[in-house]
């Protein structure tokens, strides 16, 4: 994915949101150049949105640079409505689970479901005490990121990707580029976004 493909989309969108995260563990030179990466586009492009994760490593990278430059175009979706809530932007928008409708906590776990199957029975019994909640919790806020939920939380028109380019579909955010495939949402690794940076 070149820079210019990357406008291209951006052009037929331009209030569109753009998903950005990735792996917690992150070293100290990619989560500058993260933090450069979304500085950049939230700079280039004035009416595009940005939306995360609220975790540390990559997404608190990429949310840095947006904050940066417009906090009000930050989206971050939290796994639950009081996560890290020492950690937040006082002009960004928060959203969690919680606030989705039955409705739509339904049909979230079962995209959530159909992109990782063998968490089935864990988003089954994402609604009881214990280990399981929370970790339903963190997959259900994945598959939320992706697949929007309102007219201020749309389907992202692309995404960027911090992964471990060697094992990249691993964890939560192989989970999400999962989610992303069944979406139909476009996204980039960082060997092509880093790139970008030059161009």
């Amino acid at each position: 994915m070149t820079f210019s493909e990357f406008r291209s989309i951006i052009e037929t969108c331009p209030d569109g949101v753009v998903l950005l995260e990735g792996r917690r563990s992150i070293s100290d030179g990619d989560a500058a150049l993260a933090t450069a990466m979304s500085k950049m586009l939230a700079g280039l492009f004035p009416k595009l949105r940005f939306r995360s994760g609220n975790a540390e490593g990559t997404d608190q990278a990429f949310s840095e640079g947006v904050a940066q430059v417009a906090q009000g175009r930050l989206q971050v979706v939290a796994p639950y409505a009081s996560h890290r809530k020492s950690k937040r932007y006082a002009d960004a928008i928060y959203d969690s689970p919680e606030s989705l409708t039955k409705i739509q906590d339904d049909e979230v776990a079962y995209k959530t479901a159909k992109a990782s199957p063998k968490n089935k029975g864990m988003i089954e019994k994402r609604h009881k005490q214990g280990a399981l909640l929370a970790k339903a919790a963190y997959l259900i806020r994945d598959t939320m990121k992706v697949t929007g939920h309102s007219e201020q939380f749309p389907k992202p028109i692309f995404a960027l990707f911090y992964v471990d380019m060697e094992d990249s579909m691993a964890g939560g955010t192989g989970h999400t580029i999962r989610v992303c495939q069944q979406e139909g949402v476009p996204y980039a690794f960082q060997d092509s976004w880093q790139t970008w940076l030059h161009e």
